[in-house]
């Protein structure tokens, strides 16, 4: 056995390496063709252009996704981003929004596909460890080269038939944005898995949920010191939620039915984080309009934020506080919120109205948001003086960072000119009937 070991370790380090998807920093072009041809029969979707790879090293996928990132939010931004979620609690105050993100997507993102760029980039290197090269060498199969170029080749497939990089541009919307990335992943997850293993059914469906949890704890556990838990959720919950979605179609409805997923995708976190409440008992969330804003925030406030949290940010919020138990209590009766955030030189405000599915639901929020104004503007800072919350029905409003006289002067306005509608949505498919006992 030790000489065994030995002659392979040998080999590893030696180079014997003719079956890795990327060598000499270059993708083998057989194998690109072999991994598409078995996707597309998976699938069912054709590959209708060629998909352009390129090898990058570690230090350029970097610069690329900084330059990414710029692009598409810009440095005040990303500033304005983290001064708003930090009033709120979600995020570190004084962050480096930007650094962060960089650092999670370095350390994390294996490979990727630009839909603008309609682009699919690989590293350089592959870092699997000893034991993933021993057995790839004894196999003689790039198991995690090939998972890996599966797995990005399919957001190729969905780019080509689906325009997934036209949908994800949800201005103002991170929720429904997010609930969609985690079709777009569970997606590309199941079928990465699933030209590795020659076909998913409902056994290995499970095996894969389970590993996919298992490494986004150990995940968890890696990055709980380096990256903010809103942000890590937000990544992750894209692969773990994405997948169990996902794979609860795969199982119903076969890839014909996830294809037909994308003509009308989940609208929320809420019908990811609920599935059945997305096909079986459709609860679309409610789209909240605020208005008369300019009285609360008059001349000297600019708006830095207009967005939407959604169940699993509000989740993640109270569990910041509170335990996840009690995160997850107060979040399952979300039906729609509105944040918007404003900033007055170093000063930083902001309203965060939402709809509740009942009352006992709205009143809940509200009791157990009052204990977070106990924690976040306790000893010497003014937590009366510059913070309100009220409930009203299904209705909340929240307000912090300017003085509560001045709030409780105008919020009436704020309450009548508050406009709730629900979102329209179409089932893709009617649900299965449940069998007769």
């Amino acid at each position: 056995m030790r000489v065994l070991f030995l002659i392979l370790l040998l080999l590893l380090q030696t180079g014997c390496t003719s079956y890795l998807v990327v060598s000499g920093g270059e993708v083998k072009q057989d194998k690109v063709q072999e991994i598409k041809q078995g996707l597309a029969e998976m699938r069912g979707l054709d590959f209708i252009s060629e998909v352009p790879i390129e090898v990058k090293s570690k230090d350029a996928i970097r610069k690329y996704l900084e330059a990414s990132l710029i692009r598409d939010y810009g440095e005040e931004k990303l500033k304005n981003i983290s001064l708003a979620y930090g009033k709120l609690g979600l995020l570190p105050e004084g962050l480096d929004l930007k650094e962060a993100l960089l650092n999670f997507y370095t350390n994390q993102v294996v490979a990727f596909y630009d839909p603008r760029a309609k682009k699919l980039f690989l590293p350089a290197e592959w870092v699997g460890g000893m034991a993933v090269n021993a057995v790839q060498f004894l196999a003689q199969r790039d198991i995690m080269g090939e998972m890996v170029l599966a797995h990005e080749l399919t957001h190729a497939l969905q780019e080509q038939h689906f325009s997934i990089g036209e949908k994800l541009d949800i201005l103002g919307n991170d929720d429904k944005t997010l609930a969609l990335r985690c079709v777009v992943e569970g997606d590309a997850l199941l079928a990465g898995f699933g030209y590795l293993f020659g076909f998913l059914d409902e056994e290995n469906i499970t095996q894969v949920n389970d590993s996919v949890v298992r490494n986004i704890d150990e995940t968890r556990s890696t990055l709980a010191d380096e990256i903010p838990v809103a942000i890590m959720e937000q990544l992750l919950f894209q692969y773990y939620g994405g997948v169990s979605f996902v794979s609860r179609y795969l199982n119903e409805r076969g890839w014909l039915g996830i294809n037909r997923i994308y003509s009308d995708p989940p609208l929320s976190t809420e019908q990811v984080l609920h599935p059945e409440k997305y096909i079986d008992n459709p609860d679309p969330p409610t789209r909240i309009s605020l208005g008369a804003l300019s009285l609360l925030f008059p001349m000297g406030w600019t708006e830095i934020e207009d967005n939407i949290l959604g169940e699993l940010m509000v989740r993640v919020l109270f569990t910041e506080f509170f335990s996840k138990k009690k995160g997850i209590s107060v979040a399952d009766g979300w039906d729609g919120d509105r944040f918007i955030a404003f900033r007055n030189g170093d000063k930083t405000s902001f309203i965060w109205a939402a709809v509740w599915d009942s009352v006992g639901d709205a009143k809940e929020f509200a009791e157990n948001y009052q204990e977070i104004l106990s924690v976040k503007y306790s000893g010497s800072k003014p937590r009366n003086a510059h913070s309100y919350i009220e409930q009203r029905g299904l209705r909340t409003i929240v307000v912090e960072g300017i003085e509560k006289s001045h709030i409780q002067k105008h919020i009436d306005r704020i309450w009548q000119e508050m406009k709730l509608e629900e979102e329209s949505f179409e089932r893709p498919f009617p649900p299965i009937p449940a069998l007769p006992l």
